[in-house]
């Protein structure tokens, strides 16, 4: 049995985008922008807000902001402890 990645809701990305260094520089409608540095290079993800604050993003979703902000899967999702 593999391990499975935790869902991840706009509050939750939010929470560990500002873990990572990540700040708020944009927004445009629903879509914001994060900006931050990873491993010396200026870095911008953009993260969907979603229709309701329960709903989750999918995979290739959560896939393409972790690829964005160039951090590993696992790293990303280790800024949420």
């Amino acid at each position: 049995m593999g391990f499975r990645y935790p869902e991840l809701t706009p509050a939750k990305v939010r929470k560990l985008l500002r873990k990572a260094g990540f700040k708020k520089a944009r927004q445009e409608g629903s879509h914001e922008q994060w900006e931050g540095h990873t491993k010396g290079q200026r870095r911008i993800v953009t993260v969907d807000s979603l229709g309701s604050k329960k709903e989750t993003y999918g995979a290739r979703l959560i896939q393409s902001m972790v690829n964005q902000s160039g951090l590993s899967k696992k790293e990303f999702y280790k800024k949420l402890n």
